[in-house]
């Protein structure tokens, strides 16, 4: 498996010549750093929920033009969709799909506490080994898993729940993300006090920067 990162909670899964992209959202274009067409053409496309630094339409229509992509979401974003002239295909928590080669779990992850109206909000495990949780430090189901990708930044996030969330799931490996507001120079102390906190109990830490990726 490899995985890219493209800013925030954008994740790309390679698998083979198969391509599965995770919540391609305003923020990972905002700057400018990156362009959708930079992502290139995918096979499977999955978002978390409704907000729309998870959920750009123009974004995802620009990346289904490069080629047509299954999209999955739940049934929140799905209506949304519809409205936005996207196909998709709905996906429910407690419910498995294999796509394109892509073995896909759904979990029910209720949004982090925000001042405002929550959004239905829903975790995806890949092949068992990847969990991208979207806004949520409450999988419901899910006891282990491999790699997690774990936000350590928002307006409902502490970085301290969100190592407690990750240690509670026993990773071999974390990938940080939801982290687009966090300035440069103090992205750097929030990463390097993750990875001193999850190193102790045996889990590596992997920033991932446009242009890298990580094979595990």
């Amino acid at each position: 498996m490899i995985v890219k990162k493209f800013l925030h909670s954008c994740i790309l899964i390679e698998e083979g010549e198969k391509r599965l992209l995770m919540d391609p959202g305003t923020f990972s274009f905002v700057e400018g750093k990156i362009k959708p067409e930079d992502i290139g053409p995918v096979d499977v496309i999955l978002i978390t929920h409704k907000h729309p630094d998870h959920y750009f339409p123009q974004a995802l229509k620009t990346i289904l033009s490069l080629k047509p992509a299954k999209v999955l979401a739940n049934h929140e974003i799905g209506a949304l969709m519809e409205q936005d002239g996207i196909k998709h295909e709905k996906i429910s928590p407690n419910e498995t799909k294999t796509v394109e080669g892509f073995k896909i779990a759904a979990y029910e992850a209720p949004h982090g506490p925000i001042p405002a109206e929550l959004p239905h909000n829903l975790a995806f495990a890949i092949n068992d080994r990847l969990l991208q949780p979207g806004d949520s430090f409450d999988v419901h189901g899910l006891k282990e898993i491999e790699i997690v990708a774990l936000p350590i930044a928002g307006p409902w996030a502490r970085v301290v729940d969100a190592l407690h969330f990750a240690k509670s799931l026993k990773p071999s490996h974390v990938i940080p993300i939801h982290d687009a507001i966090i300035k440069d120079f103090m992205l750097e102390r929030m990463y390097a006090m993750c990875d001193g906190k999850l190193k102790a109990d045996g889990i590596s830490f992997h920033p991932i920067k446009i242009g890298e990726y990580l094979e595990l």
